[in-house]
């Protein structure tokens, strides 16, 4: 994999002396395959330039490409109207990135192209151009297998994931830490928001991040949408990444203040104990990736991809505020995203709305007497279908009650007050499009890392079939009858199966794995019916072969506490484990386990 910059700056574009060495033109990147796919994410400026050399190295040739947006700002979109591969006819071009509730990229494209902005329209291009809507999935794009993941910025942003020729490169450009007091410098994993966004980078061979400012100026710009060196340093480091490029520079930052920069980041992973390689991204520079630590097996089937459709029960809020400004500001973002809304200032009166109107999302004010957190709690013991899934927005004027009350309550995401309508309108934006998927990927065990190695360890990982496995799967299959029963290891970014029995695939990534669900539960996790459960209505493993109906999953836990698997059985049809079923399928995960250790090493 080949990764050059074309755009390094954030913001807006900076020509001049002052920023020669580290560049001027705004966000850009080219990432070739080894077969030659072409992606460049986000066309800021610095597009122009990646174009112009695209045309003179083609001699008059068709160019194809695909380019992925990671949010609609300027300095992210700026650069597509020159860019000139797609003024050429017979180039074919796809188009990717985010949209919100009221239009889709293209409509959001065509606007900076509209005649009183530019010339030429972009129903006028001369190439092939195609525009595809995302959310947070997997796609495959020409070979290489792209996951994406919502960014922490007042306008909905995508992060990237690409995964190819043995390397990973992830792109997360205009993301803000989510917990404020990380800008400088801290703990990534005490925050589920902070330490989920190090989930996705995690392994990567080159982390592109945001980097905009300094802990010293993060204070002044909180609310922005970007981070601190000192944040990406620490996310790197929980992350395991083994390069990071220091990406959105400031516009005001000069050469030389860069050069500060990247000291003060090398500075801060010397002293937080981070080992990888520190650097600014430079306009120019191009890096060769060969998977230094990119872990994972074999070539693995694709998940299915991402789509924008909102589901039809998910255009309805409920709004329970007392305090007439949040009230207000929560009716105004409600009614611009064009949603029915059902508004009160009453516990109960919200209760009953949600109880009998099954809303897209939530939307609650934390008040003095802790009602609110009162009503948050009441709507996730409801369950199916009413409560269990529903993105349930806490508003409250102090961070701190984030990390007091998200365990127990089950708040989806704590927003501070005051807050900007746009920002407001993102985080709507982004929880109804992760609902209306009704896919959602397992976050990792806290402890992941040690799980990993003590997956490792046991050796088993790629082996060859082997009976002291294949007689249990054989025997929970026929005890249970039902027609596929596996021993499935969850790895970084797959499961695999050391014994299968009903199915003929030997893998399949972790973000389609119903154990990669199981794992976070010391016990049975058993889903009588998956159409029925959001988590995986959609999975490809339930809307494709092997359609999944039912599924059971007993956690494969060894000695030191780490669960690296499940034994699992699943059927065609929803179906329910009794008590005695249940106990059987313990049973038999624990004589797997002492397989597993038996032969360790």
């Amino acid at each position: 994999m080949q990764v050059t910059f074309w755009g390094t700056r954030g913001s807006i574009a900076k020509a001049g002396p002052s920023t020669l060495r580290y560049g001027g033109n705004t966000s850009c990147v080219a990432v070739r395959s080894d077969a030659g796919t072409l992606i460049v994410i986000d066309c800021g400026t610095g597009a122009h330039g990646l174009g112009r050399q695209l045309m003179a190295q083609a001699h008059g040739a068709p160019i194809d490409g695909h380019i992925l947006i990671s949010h609609t700002h300027w300095d992210h979109i700026q650069g597509l109207p020159f860019f000139a591969p797609l003024f050429q006819a017979g180039n074919h071009w796809q188009i990717y990135g985010p949209s919100g509730l009221g239009g889709s990229l293209s409509e959001i494209l065509a606007g900076q192209m509209e005649y009183r902005y530019f010339p030429v329209a972009i129903d006028e291009l001369s190439a092939d151009v195609g525009h595809h809507d995302l959310v947070e999935g997997t796609i495959d794009i020409g070979g290489v297998r792209v996951d994406t993941q919502y960014l922490n910025h007042p306008a909905l942003t995508l992060g990237y994931r690409l995964e190819v020729d043995g390397a990973t490169v992830v792109y997360s450009s205009d993301h803000e830490p989510h917990d404020h007091d990380l800008a400088a410098g801290g703990d990534v994993g005490q925050n589920r928001h902070d330490d989920a966004h190090a989930a996705f980078i995690a392994g990567a061979d080159l982390l592109i991040h945001d980097a905009q400012y300094v802990a010293a100026e993060f204070g002044d710009h909180v609310g922005w949408g970007h981070s601190t060196v000192e944040y990406v340093v620490d996310v790197a480091r929980r992350a395991d990444v083994a390069r990071v490029a220091l990406y959105h520079h400031d516009p005001n930052r000069t050469d030389e203040e860069m050069d500060e920069l990247v000291a003060l980041a090398r500075s801060h992973a010397a002293a937080s104990g981070y080992r990888g390689e520190v650097f600014a991204a430079q306009e120019g520079l191009t890096i060769e990736l060969r998977g230094a630590i990119h872990r994972g097996g074999s070539a693995r089937p694709m998940g299915g991809a991402a789509t924008s459709a909102l589901s039809p029960d998910a255009t309805s809020a409920v709004v329970c505020a007392r305090s007439p400004d949040i009230a207000q500001a929560l009716a105004e973002v409600v009614r611009a995203e064009q949603l029915d809304m059902i508004m009160t200032s009453d516990l109960y009166e919200a209760f009953e709305a949600v109880r009998t109107n099954e809303p897209g999302i939530v939307l609650v004010e934390a008040v003095d007497d802790d009602g609110g957190f009162d009503l948050i709690a009441a709507i996730r013991e409801l369950g199916e279908p009413y409560g269990a899934d529903v993105p349930l927005i806490m508003i409250g004027r102090a961070s701190a009650r984030w990390h007091r009350d998200a365990d127990e309550t089950r708040i989806t995401e704590w927003l501070v007050w005051p807050a900007s309508s746009f920002y407001i309108r993102t985080k709507l934006r982004a929880w109804l499009l992760r609902r209306a998927s009704r896919w959602q990927n397992a976050p990792p065990p806290p402890d992941e890392l040690r799980r990993l190695a003590s997956l490792d360890a046991l050796g088993i990982l790629d082996t060859q079939p082997e009976e002291r496995f294949d007689r249990y799967t054989a025997e929970i299959s026929t005890a249970l009858d039902v027609p596929i029963a596996l021993v499935s290891l969850v790895d970084t970014e797959r499961q695999w199966f050391k014994s299968r029995r009903g199915i003929d695939v030997t893998e399949t990534p972790r973000d389609m794995s119903l154990c990669a669900h199981a794992i976070l539960e010391p016990d049975v996790m058993e889903v009588p019916d998956t159409l029925a459960d959001s988590r995986f209505a959609q999975n490809p493993l339930v809307i494709h072969d092997p359609r999944i109906r039912f599924y059971a999953g007993m956690p494969l836990t060894l000695a030191d506490g780490s669960r690296v698997g499940t034994l699992c059985v699943a059927d065609i049809r929803p179906r329910h484990l009794d008590e005695g079923q249940q106990d059987t399928l313990r049973r038999v995960a624990a004589l797997v386990v002492d397989e597993l250790e038996s032969g360790a090493g």
